[in-house]
């Protein structure tokens, strides 16, 4: 009964498809064949014609209904933490929505969350159930290029850097935050580690900061780490962190993407000089 009853509403639905599509056609000759141009009185012409205008409505039904095929080429997701009090998860609960990048296209508003500990990227997939519960696929890495997270008070921006290009660049291949680009740049990898606690495995949350004035990242530890990356101009970053009231301890991403904005400003001046 529940296969007939899923069979009977994509039925429906590609009807009612099928029906917007066709009052939409008269503007997008140039995705289908012009009746036009073909002779009414040639049975193969226009069965040709009639073949293609059902094909390409199909297209375009599948492309927007259907689940595409590249979000599912991955692994089944099985949550190993469901009996955890702290979870894996990059803020796990919080309201988002995602986009996606693969090396084809772009998928928007599609629900995502990234898991910490293994590093892979959790698609779900709310067009069907399995066992009462939505499915969660862990997606391939091979065809991701990265995905951003809207949150309602925050965005973050993930691209996956493989070897050996960002090898060379000192850092390991995986999902990184991108927090700021500009002659300068800074990545930051959310990372979690297992401990056991009560008999129960938990997790916990850290993060690791990189950063590149030219060439090579490196991972920033200290406020010493940071300033001697920005070589015979560190007495006046040094300075400004000091007036700007920015520790290295409690110092945010935003905090170190202004310190790095103020020194590109100093780069940009020096060569102008």
């Amino acid at each position: 009964m529940k296969c007939f009853s899923i069979v009977y509403k994509n039925k429906f639905l590609f009807s009612f498809f099928l029906l917007v599509v066709t009052f939409q056609v008269s503007g997008q000759n140039s995705k289908l064949l012009n009746n036009n141009s073909l002779n009414s009185s040639d049975n193969s012409s226009l069965a040709t014609f009639t073949d293609s205008q059902i094909q390409y409505i199909k297209n375009s039904y599948f492309s927007k209904i259907e689940v595409p095929n590249e979000l599912i080429n991955g692994k089944e997701y099985e949550s190993y933490y469901w009996r955890s009090t702290s979870k894996p998860l990059l803020f796990p609960g919080k309201k988002r929505t995602a986009t996606l990048y693969t090396r084809t296209r772009q998928y928007k508003n599609i629900s995502l969350e990234y898991d910490t500990f293994h590093d892979e990227v959790i698609y779900t997939d709310k067009s069907r159930t399995l066992d009462d519960r939505f499915p969660q696929i862990a997606l391939n890495k091979d065809i991701t290029y990265g995905f951003n997270l809207y949150f309602d008070d925050d965005s973050m921006i993930f691209r996956y850097l493989r070897l050996p290009e960002f090898g060379k660049l000192n850092l390991k291949e995986g999902f990184y935050e991108i927090a700021y680009q500009g002659n300068s740049e800074f990545f930051i990898k959310h990372k979690s580690s297992f401990y056991q606690k009560d008999g129960l495995n938990e997790y916990k949350y850290y993060h690791e900061y990189y950063i590149s004035t030219g060439g090579k990242f490196f991972k920033i530890k200290s406020r010493k780490s940071l300033l001697k990356l920005f070589g015979d101009k560190a007495s006046i970053m040094k300075k400004f962190m000091h007036e700007s009231r920015i520790r290295m301890r409690q110092a945010g991403r935003n905090q170190l993407a202004d310190i790095l904005k103020h020194y590109d400003n100093l780069s940009i001046s020096s060569r102008r000089l």
